[in-house]
């Protein structure tokens, strides 16, 4: 599992008044995993332009909004199989758009690796996901992945092009690690039914 999801309960008890302040609003998770899109679509305009620090703290903003939104599904019980999907995907559009902006700023166009690797984590998960495995034991998740992005987008060259390398390798064992933990409860799942016969 990933280092940092270990603390997504912790999150949920500390956003718990923000999570009752947004619903009393009116604001439910799929609108604030909407609105995170459309600030990392505004981050990837800003960093298009030249402006790749200020791009990076708009699309940090984003995501600090896709904190939010879980907590706010599972604080509120509205958490369902769309806004899962919404939110997967919405993440996913999160990262290419900023990327493609920050590289039509003048990152280099290798960054798109990190994408790659991030829709094959997302990919893993569904197929998971589909046989109704669990989809938990990926080390490397957004989180991680986000910020070793920041720090290749910060970094000079090679440094920058080592650690977007390492983020999309890292993804690629967290799929493979997804994959594997499916195979063994779904093989485990079957050693128990044949038992049971």
């Amino acid at each position: 599992m990933s280092l940092l999801y270990k603390f997504k309960p912790h999150k949920d008890r500390d956003l718990h008044l923000i999570c009752r302040m947004l619903l009393s609003a009116g604001i439910t998770p799929n609108v604030v995993t909407a609105f995170g899109l459309l600030v990392s679509v505004l981050a990837g305009v800003v960093a298009g332009s030249g402006h790749l620090y200020a791009g990076i703290v708009i699309f940090l903003m984003g995501a600090g909004l896709d904190v939010v939104d879980g907590s706010l599904a599972r604080n509120a019980g509205l958490c369902t199989e769309f806004g899962r999907y919404f939110d997967s995907i919405c993440d996913r559009l999160s990262e290419a758009v900023f990327i493609a902006g920050a590289v039509i700023g003048g990152v280099p166009s290798i960054t798109f690796m990190v994408v790659a690797g991030s829709v094959l984590l997302l990919a893993s998960r569904v197929v998971n996901h589909q046989k109704g495995l669990d989809s938990d034991a990926a080390m490397f998740g957004r989180p991680e992945r986000l910020t070793l992005l920041v720090a290749g987008l910060l970094s000079p060259s090679p440094i920058n092009a080592i650690l977007v390398v390492t983020n999309t390798l890292l993804s690629l064992v967290s799929s493979y690690q997804v994959l594997a933990s499916g195979a063994k409860a779904e093989k485990s799942n079957e050693n128990a039914t044949a038992a049971e016969q």
